[in-house]
């Protein structure tokens, strides 16, 4: 009898492990399929891509890639120049967003004051505001303050975010004071004690979530598309040159240029996934 129970309790996660596997299995085939399929097409001519869209094709054709790096531009903007503005926008915007984002949750975690509770609030208030609420004041004040089309723009991008926030904020009250009073006996003052004790500490989930933001801000086009105009980055040119391309109907050119401005996305995950992985594990086990 109880053999039995075995035998069927066996036959039962049998049934729920195939199940689970059978549906990532078509969750993963839903992530990768355009990928591919978008792959394949930037080899294809347009006339190949219109008449035979999903299928596969055994003519490829490479010039697509330096069509798109040649007709990819806006003006005096080439597509190198799109890259460059691509590199220092996403670059900046991350590094300033995640050093204000450790500094601002270090004081509001390890420092007692009034109105901390209210500033850490208001933060947190921060995450339920749609973004296009603010849109409209946003673009005026940038605009009044005449900071579009300059580097300054990054200074828009440096938001202390509101979801950072809570993960630096529950890494530093984590996060042991005796790194602070061991430099206070040294004789090290609030800057040192900062920026020598404690925010080394938080080196690991800076560059994780830093990494993350730098993918986030290469695929922005909203805000360079609404701030730098005249600073156009890979993500805003290809969306400019969408329209382009279906009028023209070289659609095979917009997937190329696509793919080019992924790769460098692709090639700094696969440098630094194991480091970013180990950093959350390392963050996991810290909280």
């Amino acid at each position: 009898m109880r053999k039995n129970t075995l035998i069927k309790k066996g036959k039962l996660e049998l049934i729920i492990y195939l199940i689970v596997f059978i549906f990532f299995l078509i969750y993963a085939l839903m992530l990768i399929y355009p990928l591919v399929w978008g792959f394949i097409s930037s080899f294809k001519g347009a006339k190949v891509y219109w008449n035979n869209m999903f299928g596969i094709i055994f003519e490829y054709k490479f010039e697509n890639y330096a069509r798109a790096i040649r007709e990819i531009s806006d003006g005096d903007i080439s597509f190198f120049g799109m890259f460059w503005n691509s590199i220092w926008f996403a670059v900046g915007s991350a590094f300033l967003t995640m050093e204000f984002t450790c500094a601002y949750s270090y004081v509001l975690a390890k420092y007692k004051f009034k109105g901390r509770n209210f500033l850490y609030g208001l933060c947190l208030f921060m995450i339920s505001v749609p973004i296009g609420a603010t849109l409209t004041s946003t673009y005026r004040l940038m605009y009044s303050l005449k900071l579009a089309n300059s580097y300054l723009i990054l200074i828009t991008a440096t938001n202390v975010y509101g979801m950072n926030l809570i993960l630096f904020h529950s890494y530093w009250k984590n996060i042991s004071w005796s790194y602070a009073e061991a430099a206070q006996i040294d004789g090290a003052n609030f800057y040192q004690i900062y920026f020598k004790a404690m925010r080394p500490q938080a080196t690991p989930l800076m560059f994780t979530l830093g990494l993350m933001l730098f993918i986030g801000k290469w695929n922005d086009y909203m805000s360079p598309l609404l701030y730098l105009p005249k600073k156009l980055t890979l993500a805003t040119g290809l969306f400019r040159y969408n329209e382009t391309a279906m009028r023209t109907g070289n659609m095979p050119v917009l997937f190329a240029g696509l793919f080019v401005c992924v790769a460098p996305i692709l090639v700094v995950f696969a440098i630094f996934q194991d480091k970013m992985m180990g950093n959350i594990s390392i963050g996991g086990l810290k909280g």
